[in-house]
């Protein structure tokens, strides 16, 4: 069996986009085995014309992608219809099918719109919590560093600042152009259409993580090499770059713990990820003069 790899740069609500990518390459000979964030697996496969759908799970996370008690019924119903599993990705579950008329697992477009709101309120929820941090550095530290880009020189600490913009200019973006997906597809639906396409390039994502890197690996580099940039500079930088880095893990460990005590049998929402968040949040800004000491 071969394998082959594509870059992933679809939308997480750009499904159709996705669903034509899988089914172009199995025409060619290649199924779907993996999505992962930046990249899809194929293993080779007899070249033919099948069925491809991405269905989406809100209740399914980075680590609980799988069939929960919840979701087992309506496997064996999807299982017994013909479609096979491919693969987990976050929220989304992909199947595919040996007949290229297969009925649909999902016909209502009203309802996997609804899905895909559900699924991708966790991810915006975090760019907010992101852009509320920046928002409140920058309020705090604004004159600091309006001083610092009207003056000359300081090169490694306006290239920290300028990657710590990118970070919330990134979540921004990505959440309006979502917004404008689903208002293009509420109106479709209302005129008696179906989804909006989604355009699933992530190119413009890409080049903000990119040129951020970049401007982090500037501020890296000029640190390092001591370039007589300014202590206060650097200690609002690193400080910023730790509270996210924080923010981030805290995320990550109460979305565990949910799913943890999901598996458990007990019913818990994201209420708990929010509140995880809102105590390591309150926990940062007690520490505030310790950490920016």
């Amino acid at each position: 069996m071969s394998i082959k790899y594509s870059f992933n740069y679809f939308n997480p609500y750009a499904f159709r986009a996705l669903e034509r990518k899988l089914l172009s390459e199995s025409e060619k000979g290649w199924i779907v085995d993996k999505v992962g964030q930046f990249f899809i697996k194929y293993r080779s496969c007899e070249p033919k014309k099948r069925s491809v759908q991405v269905v989406f799970d809100p209740g399914a996370s980075e680590y609980a992608p799988g069939v929960t008690a919840e979701t087992q019924e309506l496997e064996e119903y999807i299982s017994a219809a013909g479609w096979m599993k491919a693969c987990d990705y976050f929220k989304q579950k992909i199947y595919y099918n040996e007949d290229p008329d297969a009925v649909p697992i999902e016909t209502d477009d009203r309802l996997k719109l609804q899905s895909i709101k559900d699924s991708m309120r966790p991810t915006n929820l975090f760019g907010f919590v992101v852009i509320f941090l920046f928002a409140i550095f920058f309020g705090v530290f604004g004159d600091a560093v309006a001083g610092t880009f009207s003056s000359p020189g300081y090169l490694t600490i306006k290239a920290g600042f300028l990657a710590m913009a990118l970070l919330p200019t990134y979540f921004l973006v990505s959440y309006v152009r979502y917004a404008l997906w689903v208002h293009n597809s509420e109106v479709s639906l209302e005129a008696g259409g179906g989804l909006a396409d989604g355009n699933g390039a992530l190119i413009l994502d890409w080049i903000i993580v990119a040129a951020a890197l970049v401007l982090l690996l500037v501020f890296i580099i000029g640190s390092v090499q001591e370039t007589g940039d300014t202590d206060e500079g650097m200690k609002m930088v690193i400080n910023f770059v730790t509270f996210f880095f924080i923010i981030s893990i805290g995320r990550n460990l109460a979305i565990f713990l949910r799913d943890k005590l999901r598996g458990q049998g007990k019913k818990t929402g994201s209420w708990v990820v929010i509140l995880f968040m809102f105590v390591i949040f309150l926990l940062l800004f007690t520490l505030r003069d310790f950490l920016l000491g």
